[in-house]
């Protein structure tokens, strides 16, 4: 008896295990943790002119964009930026507590998270300057701003473990059950 209940523990915590990054909703974890996603590199797109320099990195909700002038790599701030996204001109407002421009439209994103290379155009208009820089946005399927998003073979494992362990669990609790209500199996009363 000692060991079915040990067996029935072991079942128990494989199920709660294995479960966890399945029940996870959008938005939270879906197997990788932040932490293990920031040593992977993000995509990148880079753009040069006369007057700036820009990058780019693409986080699974925003496109973060920080500007230098060419000559003096001094901080581009408080300008207006616009990025042109398969044919669409949509704006990225400077957030201040960041030091970055933000491109965070939902559509754009779905777009840009795209795996293949994006061409994009950006328009500064920073004071009496302005400029028009381009540059290519190059998406792996192993990208971290792609992978939270897809559900690739190791989601379905999780879920095929978790239910392959539901179905031991209640295997063995219908057979203690049994056993409970029937002590003498096979023999007379």
């Amino acid at each position: 008896m000692e060991i079915k209940h040990t067996l029935s523990t072991l079942c128990a915590a494989i199920l709660i295990a294995s479960s966890a990054a399945v029940w996870a909703g959008e938005g939270h974890d879906h197997g990788e943790s932040p932490a293990a996603q920031a040593g992977k590199s993000l995509p990148v797109v880079t753009a040069v002119s006369e007057s700036f320099e820009l990058v780019g990195r693409l986080h699974h909700d925003e496109l973060s964009i920080l500007i230098d002038r060419a000559s003096t790599t001094e901080p581009v701030l408080n300008a207006s930026l616009t990025v042109d996204v398969d044919g669409h001109s949509i704006a990225a407002p400077f957030h201040a507590d960041h030091g970055d421009y933000s491109l965070s439209d939902p559509a754009a994103l779905a777009k840009l998270r795209q795996i293949g290379s994006k061409p994009l155009t950006f328009t500064l208009v920073a004071g009496n300057d302005s400029d028009l820089l381009t540059g290519e946005l190059d998406v792996h399927d192993e990208d971290p701003a792609v992978a939270g998003h897809l559900h690739g073979w190791k989601e379905y494992a999780l879920w095929a473990g978790a239910a392959l362990a539901g179905l031991a669990l209640l295997s063995l609790l219908v057979r203690r059950i049994r056993a409970s209500r029937n002590p003498h199996p096979g023999g007379a009363a």
